[in-house]
């Protein structure tokens, strides 16, 4: 009997948005855990039977002015990511004057943008993963699946919106249980 065709496992980008992820984990985890996140994107990758092909992490920098100390810690956080072999996108986070505030601006439509340019520009992958809860990369991720290609959104239940998980993409509510299999000690 002549052996069955080997099928290739569709290959997954995985974009983490990184303050979102870390905002929505703080329900779950202690805020000071360190989340291996190449063993969280191959738990997913795994669940939906997908292959691991890239990891890509989007976060706003803060200004080295207003906390060297902050500033040194966040980009020795990102350092960490890269030598693991994680694609490090950033922007300057912004300061507000007037409200003294700082806010992530730019990051979203990155992400949408890289999603896009990966899946349909590219054609990197067969699959993009998201890891966030915010509703706004819905347009993005329907133009990939309208596509033909796959959109799916992973996120903690607490802001996870309620809009992307309505059904019209696959997602994953990630629980406290995965996130402790993926610590680093």
């Amino acid at each position: 009997m002549p052996g069955l065709p080997f099928m290739k496992k569709r290959e997954a980008i995985v974009f983490i948005d990184g303050s979102n992820f870390y905002h929505n984990s703080k329900s779950i985890i202690d805020k000071s855990a360190k989340i291996d996140f190449k063993c969280l994107a191959e738990f997913i990758c795994e669940h939906f039977d997908l292959t691991l092909k890239q990891m890509r992490y989007y976060n706003a920098v803060p200004d080295i002015s207003d906390n060297e100390n902050i500033y040194y810690k966040h980009m020795g956080f990102l350092e960490g990511l890269r030598k693991a072999g994680i694609v490090v996108k950033t922007r300057k986070l912004k300061k507000i004057e007037k409200l003294n505030i700082k806010i992530e601006k730019g990051i979203d439509v990155m992400i949408a943008s890289d999603m896009i340019r990966k899946t349909l520009v590219e054609k990197e992958c067969d699959v993009c993963i998201l890891i966030s809860g915010d509703a706004d990369f819905i347009p993005a991720m329907q133009i990939i699946k309208d596509a033909g290609y796959e959109a799916i959104i992973c996120s903690p239940k607490v802001g996870f919106s309620n809009e992307l998980r309505q059904g019209n993409f696959r997602y994953l509510v990630l629980k406290k249980e995965w996130f402790l299999k993926c610590l680093i000690h």
